[in-house]
């Protein structure tokens, strides 16, 4: 006997959907920015059956980069993530990528030229201006206090490396700002290795070259916190910046917020943004992202930390 209301094809098997293959590309190794984005991008797609992650570094190696590319490739991904190292070898390989249908995204100024989908970008000159703009707005407010009329002071920058397109320009930035304030000067000008002990070392050579300085700018925030170790009693005299500004034990944000160090300029993890822009292409038909966005920057203050906590950080761009 058939029960009411059934007919006579059988079961129908409910079909599940494969998960959607992302591969993230990371490049630098242990840089805390790069931690941080590895990290963040672990956690966002934790929780969401619907995509299965893998995420590989390639330790600063163009080669092992190219190569990571075409294994992921071999496993018909939907997505690629690109911290591209080299434009050199890869390009035919992401224009190849994305004939196919895969969306690749890029990370960084190093991606434009590659033909990927969409490019996530935040302006590296643009960070170092915002730190100089920092330290001449700091010096003015000290050379008012003192009755003075024109700002002056010494400055230390502790670069992350001197090869990278990332700190030259970040440095380029930095230095324009400065020109608006003759009486600033740049000192001392050194690589920490974007690690602590970089930036404790080049504080440590500072002090015993310069003797005295002002504002010390670092690239990254892990070589301000080594700064300002190395500082110590005279940090009260002396201001310490550093860049990145996300959350996190070596981050800008809770490092300021905690009042080791005095200020950060604050870039987003790109892959914050990366995962809604895919979520985004996977889950709206027709959707197309722009080939370019350009990221929000902003200086942090220890006046800004509790009013981000209660209202958030800039917004990411229009879709």
């Amino acid at each position: 006997m058939l029960l009411a209301g059934c007919g006579g094809e059988g079961p129908v098997k409910t079909q599940i959907e494969e998960a959607r293959k992302v591969v993230f590309l990371s490049a630098r190794g242990e840089r805390p920015f790069e931690t941080g984005q590895r990290n963040l991008l672990a956690r966002l797609t934790a929780n969401d059956a619907r995509y299965q992650i893998q995420i590989l570094d390639a330790g600063f190696s163009a080669e092992t980069q190219r190569r990571q590319f075409q294994e992921a490739m071999a496993q018909a991904p939907y997505a690629i993530v690109l911290d591209a190292l080299e434009t050199a070898g890869l390009e035919s390989d992401v224009r190849a990528a994305v004939a196919k249908g895969v969306q690749v995204i890029g990370l960084g100024e190093s991606s434009v030229p590659l033909g990927c989908t969409s490019v996530l970008v935040a302006d590296q000159k643009k960070l170092g201006q915002l730190a100089g703009e920092l330290v001449v707005k700091a010096l003015k407010a000290k050379a008012a206090d003192a009755g003075q009329g024109e700002a002056a002071g010494r400055v230390v920058e502790i670069r992350g490396d001197d090869e990278s397109l990332i700190s030259q320009q970040r440095h380029e930035g930095f230095e324009a700002a400065l020109k608006a304030a003759p009486g600033v000067i740049l000192v001392h000008d050194a690589p920490g290795e974007w690690s602590l002990a970089g930036g404790r070392d080049r504080a440590a050579d500072a002090l015993r070259l310069q003797q005295s300085f002002d504002i010390v700018y670092a690239h990254n925030d892990l070589m301000a916190l080594g700064a300002a170790a190395t500082l110590k009693d005279r940090r009260e005299n002396v201001m310490i910046i550093g860049t990145d500004g996300f959350r996190g034990r070596e981050g800008g944000m809770t490092l300021v917020g905690d009042g080791e160090i005095d200020a950060t300029v604050y870039q987003p993890l790109l892959v914050d943004f990366a995962w809604v822009l895919l979520k985004k292409m996977a889950e709206t038909p027709g959707f197309q992202p722009k080939t370019r966005y350009e990221m929000p920057l902003r200086t942090i203050l220890p006046k800004d930390v509790d009013d981000i906590r209660r209202n958030g950080l800039p917004k990411y761009p229009e879709f």
